[in-house]
């Protein structure tokens, strides 16, 4: 069992070309692709916004879907909007605007997403890249990736049909790597509670039932043991790719040509 290790990192004259709309994938070609940018926890589409239109401006179209209960749509459902309606967006998303042969990336908590959006089998998902994200198999939630104290208080709250808090500023540093005072003053008020029951409702169906290429992006300077511990667990799973990309948890935003660039060489 052979694992391919990748340091998704580009030179900058590399990066300027993907840029460009001369991007090269993984398998050496430059055709445009559609990418579905699934969000993390207590965040929105808005977190994108950076990085989206770099994907663009290198020929490739680009769709943020927000989950109910979050950003925009913090209005709708929001104690009950848990992982199954989460999954029901992404998927509704893919029939509705009827995309097809997708590069779906889920960040963070969103790797639930994927992979509950996997196990429906849609068969419109192509290349499905968890960035730095917890990677649930049948029957798994975030929760179980969790301390069990904080998992105890993630299903109390499930119980009450109600959300957890945004984690305080103070901590987003070491939590996400957004230390800059100019982009944690634009974070803030656009960061939304989420349901608790998003957090413990379990994947239903088989993430590994259909066939797509798999590939876990990790962001190396992360230290969060949990991602730590998946990223060693997920190099010894040969239906995964592995690779990294010099940056913290949020790097979408801190450093949004580095992602870019790292993930047009592995699309």
């Amino acid at each position: 069992m052979k694992l391919e290790r990748r340091t998704a990192l580009l030179a900058t004259a590399g990066a300027a070309l993907a840029l460009q709309g001369c991007s090269t994938t993984a398998g050496g070609s430059s055709k445009p692709k559609h990418f579905v940018l699934l969000h993390g926890a207590w965040h929105g589409a808005w977190a994108w916004s950076k990085a989206a239109p770099l994907l663009r401006q290198a020929g490739n179209t680009v769709s943020t879907p927000t989950l109910s209960g979050l950003g925009e749509r913090s209005h709708v459902a929001a104690g009950t909007s848990g992982l199954a309606v989460h999954v029901k967006d992404v998927v509704s998303h893919l029939m509705m605007e009827d995309l097809r042969d997708v590069v779906m990336v889920g960040h963070s908590y969103a790797g639930c997403v994927l992979s509950g959006v996997l196990a429906a089998r849609t068969g419109r998902v192509s290349h499905a890249i968890y960035l730095d994200a917890f990677v649930p198999m049948q029957g798994q939630a975030m929760a179980n990736f969790l301390p069990p104290p904080v998992k105890a208080d993630f299903e109390r709250l499930a119980a009450q049909n109600t959300t957890v808090p945004v984690p305080p500023a103070a901590s987003w540093g070491e939590r996400w790597g957004l230390t800059d005072p100019a982009l944690v003053a634009w974070a803030q008020p656009r960061m939304t509670p989420q349901a608790a029951l998003s957090f413990t409702e379990q994947v239903q169906g088989d993430p590994m039932a259909e066939s797509v290429r798999r590939t876990y992006l990790k962001c190396a300077t992360n230290p969060n043991p949990q991602f730590k511990n998946i990223a060693a667990g997920i190099q010894k799973d040969s239906r995964f790719k592995y690779a990294e990309v010099e940056g913290h948890h949020n790097i979408m935003l801190i450093d949004p040509q580095r992602f870019v660039s790292s993930l047009l060489s592995l699309a």
